[in-house]
C-alpha cells in the first residue's frame, strides 16, 4: 500500500505532457537524437577541416545538406498531410541515421573525402525536408491542446540543451579519446534509439486525404498560408530575423571572443554554454507558466528582446557581458520558438499543418546559410562588432511586424484565454474551428469569458 501511494505521488509530480505515453516515447527518442545532433555538429566541422585545408569546404558540406531540404520542403509538407506522421518521422530518422553511419564507416576506413561527405550530406538533407514538417505536425496528435505549450517547452529545451550544451561536450570527449568516427557512430546510434521509440508508439491515423493531386495540394497549402496574416507575415519577418541576427551570430560570436575580446577556447566554451543554459531555463519557465493570453504579442516581444541582445552582444566589453547577452538572446529565441509552434499547432487545421509547417521551415532554412555567409563577409570588411549591431538592429525592426494589421488576431480572438477546460456541451474547439475563427475577416463578436480582455 505504501509503495503504491508513493508511486501515485511520484506520478503526480511528473509533468502532464510526459504522462501521455505516446508523447513521452516521442520526446525521449527525439531528445536522444538531438544530443546526437550536437555530437554530429562538432564532429562534422572537425572532420571536414581535417579532410580539406580550405575554410570554404565546411560551407560546401553544409550547403549540400541545406539544398535538398529547401528544394523538397514544400512537396514534403504535402506528403506529411497525406501519410501518417509517425511513419514519416520514423523514415526520416532511419534514413538520416544510415547516412551518418555511412560517414562513420568511411571515416573509420580513412576513405572519406569532401565529395563523398557532400553527397551523404545531401541525402541527410532530403530526410530533413520530411522530418521538420512531420515533427511539427505530429505533436498535436500526441497531446491535448492544453498541454501543447508544455510539450513544446520540453522539445525546445531538448533542442537547446542537446545541440548546444550536452552534445558538444560529449563530442569533445569522444573525439579526443576515440576519434571522429566514434562520434559519428554514436550519432547514428542516437537515430536508431529514436526509431525504436517511434516503433513502440501506437499507430496514428493518416490525415484525411483531399483527393487532389500533389501539385494542386501543394499550391493550395501555400495559398492558404498566404491568407493568414498572423502566419504569412510572421514567417516573412522570422526569415529576416534569422538572416540578419541569429544565423550570423553562430559565426560572429566565436570571432568576437577570439579576435575582439582576445580570449581563448575556454572563454568561448563558457559563452557557448551560457547560450545553451539560457535557452534551457527559458524552456522550463514557459513550460511551467503555460500559454499566455496574448500569445502573438508575447512571441514577438520575446524575439524582439532576443534581437536587441544580439545588438548588445556587439557592444560587449568582456566575456562575461558577451555570455550574458548570448544567454538572453537564446532564452528569448527559445521562448518565441516554442510559442510560435504552439500557435501553429493550435490554429492550423490538422489536414494543413504539414504544408503550413513546410512553408515555415522553408523560409527558415533557405536564408540561414545565406545569413552565415553574409555575416562572415561583413565581419571581414565592416567589423565583427558593427555587423552584430547592424544585424541585431535590422532583426529588431522586423519584429515590429506585430503592429501590422490583423497579425494579432489570435490575441483579440480570446482563443488563448487560460481556462481549466471546456465544460460539457461546449462549442467545438478543434484546430479547424479555431483557425476558422481566427482567420475570419472581422474579430468574433460572440461574448467572451470573464477571464479574457
Amino acid at each position: 500500500m505504501v509503495t503504491r501511494r508513493f508511486g501515485q505521488q511520484a506520478l503526480r509530480r511528473v509533468p502532464g505532457s510526459l504522462r501521455q505515453r505516446e508523447f513521452a516515447l516521442f520526446w525521449s527518442g527525439q531528445t536522444t537524437s538531438l544530443v546526437g545532433d550536437g555530437i554530429y555538429t562538432v564532429a562534422l566541422a572537425l572532420e571536414t577541416l581535417r579532410l580539406s585545408n580550405h575554410a570554404s569546404a565546411l560551407s560546401y558540406v553544409l550547403a549540400a545538406r541545406a539544398a535538398p531540404a529547401v528544394i523538397a520542403m514544400l512537396f514534403a509538407g504535402t506528403v506529411v498531410d497525406r501519410l501518417p506522421r509517425r511513419l514519416l518521422v520514423l523514415g526520416a530518422d532511419c534514413g538520416r541515421g544510415l547516412g551518418v553511419a555511412a560517414i562513420a564507416i568511411l571515416a573509420g576506413l580513412h576513405t572519406l573525402d569532401v565529395t563523398e561527405l557532400m553527397v551523404i550530406s545531401a541525402a541527410i538533407g532530403l530526410g530533413d525536408a520530411f522530418f521538420y514538417p512531420a515533427f511539427t505536425a505530429i505533436v498535436p496528435e500526441l497531446l491535448p491542446s492544453e498541454l501543447l505549450a508544455q510539450g513544446n517547452a520540453f522539445n525546445s529545451g531538448s533542442q537547446v540543451l542537446g545541440v548546444l550544451l550536452v552534445g558538444p561536450a560529449i563530442a569533445g570527449v569522444l573525439i579526443a579519446t576515440a576519434g571522429a568516427p566514434a562520434a559519428f557512430g554514436v550519432d547514428a546510434a542516437s537515430f536508431m534509439i529514436s526509431a525504436v521509440c517511434l516503433i513502440w508508439m501506437r499507430p496514428l491515423p493518416a490525415p484525411t486525404p483531399s483527393g487532389a493531386r500533389m501539385l494542386a495540394d501543394t499550391l493550395a497549402g501555400l495559398r492558404w498560408v498566404r491568407r493568414q496574416p498572423w502566419l504569412w507575415w510572421g514567417i516573412l519577418a522570422v526569415a529576416v530575423v534569422n538572416f540578419a541576427a541569429f544565423s550570423p551570430v553562430t559565426v560572429l560570436a566565436p570571432l568576437l571572443v577570439r579576435d575582439v575580446l582576445h580570449q581563448g577556447t575556454v572563454a568561448y566554451g563558457l559563452v557557448f554554454a551560457a547560450a545553451g543554459g539560457g535557452g534551457g531555463v527559458a524552456a522550463l519557465v514557459v513550460g511551467r507558466l503555460g500559454t499566455p493570453r496574448r500569445i502573438v504579442t508575447v512571441t514577438w516581444a520575446a524575439w524582439g528582446v532576443g534581437c536587441l541582445a544580439v545588438f548588445g552582444l556587439g557592444l560587449a566589453s568582456d566575456v562575461f557581458a558577451a555570455g550574458a547577452f548570448l544567454a538572453i538572446a537564446y532564452a528569448m529565441l527559445t521562448v518565441g520558438n516554442l510559442l510560435w509552434h504552439t500557435m501553429m499547432q493550435r490554429l492550423v487545421p490538422q489536414d494543413r499543418l504539414g504544408r503550413a509547417s513546410s512553408v515555415d521551415w522553408l523560409f527558415s532554412l533557405c536564408l540561414t546559410p545565406l545569413g552565415v555567409l553574409v555575416g562572415g563577409v561583413l565581419a571581414t570588411s565592416f567589423g565583427v562588432r558593427n555587423t552584430l549591431v547592424l544585424g541585431g538592429g535590422i532583426a529588431a525592426a522586423a519584429c515590429l511586424v506585430v503592429t501590422a494589421p490583423r497579425v494579432r488576431e489570435p490575441d483579440r480572438s480570446g482563443l488563448f484565454d487560460r481556462q481549466p477546460g471546456p465544460p460539457p456541451g461546449a462549442p467545438d474547439m478543434t484546430p479547424a474551428s479555431l483557425a476558422a475563427t481566427v482567420t475570419s475577416p472581422t474579430p468574433p463578436r460572440t461574448p467572451r469569458s470573464s477571464g479574457s480582455k
